[in-house]
């Protein structure tokens, strides 16, 4: 996969990913002998926390590894991968287990501890989320193995090495360098007296 291509495909599931954490991924009823029965529901950001955080840090491993050169680029995709990964390993939880996971937010929400008995489903909003979380992780495993192929980074805006000989190719010091060395670039010495 191409650098263009993975960036794009990225910030488009992410995107995605960042749209469907506000909806609701599960409804449902939660039962209990003071309250009665009352409805249950919770967003993405409540049923998946943390795939968010996970989705948004493989997104910076990508922009990361646009910019670093080849051994440290596949190590950021590396890790993005994880990174995508684990947020994945999050949804699938809310698609394995809907009442687990609005159990603890329906005891939230009337002030008590611990879970409520629940009945519930899942919304296609969670579906959405879980394709886009696969996809990623997918993307960044293909651009871990042809990372090799995006070629180098640009040296545009890396010093020339001509610039530091002097006239024998003895090292010529900036003024730069002079302040990290602790000496004044700007102090000029008095003129000898005559």
């Amino acid at each position: 996969m191409s650098r263009g291509r993975t960036l794009v495909v990225t910030g488009v599931l992410v995107l995605v990913v960042v749209a469907t954490v506000g909806r609701t991924w599960a409804t449902g009823t939660a039962d209990d002998a003071v309250l009665g029965s009352s409805a249950v529901s919770a967003t993405g950001g409540q049923a998946a926390p943390g795939a968010l955080a996970l989705v948004l840090a493989a997104a910076a491993a990508v922009v990361a590894a646009l910019i670093t050169r080849p051994v440290i680029r596949r190590i950021v995709l590396g890790i993005g991968a994880l990174a995508a990964a684990g947020a994945t390993a999050i949804i699938l939880r809310v698609l394995a287990d809907p009442e687990g996971v609005l159990g603890p937010i329906a005891a939230k929400a009337v002030g008590r501890s611990g879970a409520l008995a629940v009945r519930a489903q899942t919304t296609g909003w969670v579906v959405a989320a879980l394709t886009a979380t696969v996809t990623l992780t997918v993307l960044l495993l293909l651009s871990l193995w042809s990372a090799h192929r995006w070629g180098a980074t640009s040296r545009t805006y890396d010093a020339d090495d001509d610039t530091v000989a002097g006239a024998r190719g003895e090292r010529v010091w900036s003024d730069w360098d002079a302040l990290s060395s602790g000496h004044d670039p700007t102090d000029v010495p008095d003129a000898p007296l005559t």
